[in-house]
């Protein structure tokens, strides 16, 4: 095996083992996947431990048992490790938002248990949550990949959405919905995250009417095929 050094000047290896049965392959493969989740793992741990601005490529490593050689095989900064988190935890919200959208008569017992489920969800991944929530105060890699899930969840929705042939209210709905989004993350941050002292059941009550009447304007958008001037306000 010979080591050769790329154009951005990192060392790399070149192997003459082609000949390698399949079994050894799939075992690397499987121990470069237990190193990527130790680094993950390790992560995490830092950003609850000392707080996202605070870690370093050294202490990820070091917790993994890694050299800071290892980690950058695998991330190349912290935020990437951040945004592994978030593409795990994507399917879950893309559903949740499909979930919603399936709904046939949205009715406030119903939301109320749509978000109790989405609560759940936030309870589940708690950790990752909180260092998201750490990331994206500072970090814009991890800001425009989070912000980017929130633009396509109305993709999700093609049950109100494929139903507002008005571009207007399209676009409207779609502000409507990311609005709501943000204020709901940031409303889980505080309540589940960190713990503040908020009294859930009437968060959701309260949350529930929001998405109701969201989904009430766009159902009625949908039902008159234009919406009045004075109902076009979606914020």
């Amino acid at each position: 095996m010979s080591e050769q050094k790329s154009d951005d000047g990192f060392a790399t290896r070149s192997s003459h083992m082609d000949g390698w049965a399949p079994q050894h392959a799939s075992l690397r493969e499987t121990q470069k996947q237990l190193t990527r989740e130790r680094l993950i793992t390790a992560g995490l741990a830092q950003f609850r431990e000392i707080g996202y601005n605070q870690t370093t490529a050294d202490a990820i490593a070091k917790a993994a048992g890694a050299s800071r050689a290892t980690l950058y095989v695998y991330f190349k900064s912290k935020a990437e490790i951040v945004i592994e988190i978030m593409r795990r935890i994507e399917p879950e919200v893309l559903r949740a938002y499909s979930d919603l959208d399936s709904i046939r008569d949205p009715d406030l017992k119903s939301i109320e248990a749509w978000l109790a489920t989405t609560m759940e969800q936030w309870r589940d991944h708690r950790l990752e949550y909180a260092a998201m929530e750490q990331a994206l105060a500072s970090d814009d890699a991890v800001t425009d990949v989070w912000y980017g899930l929130l633009q396509t969840t109305w993709q999700h929705m093609p049950n109100l959405f494929n139903s507002l042939t008005d571009p207007a209210d399209r676009e409207a709905a779609k502000l409507h919905l990311l609005t709501l989004q943000m204020a709901l993350d940031r409303t889980l941050y505080f309540a589940i995250v960190r713990e503040r002292p908020i009294d859930l059941e009437c968060l959701r009550t309260v949350a529930a009417t929001q998405w109701l009447d969201f989904l009430h304007r766009g159902r009625a958008a949908s039902a008159t095929g234009t919406t009045p001037r004075a109902e076009k306000e979606y914020s």
